[in-house]
């Protein structure tokens, strides 16, 4: 399986902030199931609320990291004027 970046969204008009991304690699956080399988090169995301299932998706999201040695990148750390948290 080739190894691709994947976006998950709060919705899908929100694709629009990660133009390298492949449309079918866009995955609204309600759509837990479509990231099974996957082995993304880089895990781009989006606020996605605070709600049980955004939770779930953000748990998701840390595990498909760990095991596939994926970056999770938050948006806001795209956007040239905002400088990264520190973490």
């Amino acid at each position: 399986m080739k190894r691709e970046p994947i976006a998950v969204v709060y919705g899908y008009h929100q694709k629009r902030l990660f133009p390298d991304v492949k449309p079918e690699n866009v995955i609204p956080f309600r759509l837990i199931h479509l990231l099974k399988g996957r082995r993304p090169s880089v895990i781009y995301r989006t606020s996605l609320g605070k709600s049980a299932l955004a939770w779930r998706m953000l748990a998701e999201l840390e595990l498909l990291a760990w095991l596939t040695g994926a970056e999770i990148i938050h948006e806001r750390q795209l956007r040239p004027d905002q400088e990264a948290p520190a973490q």
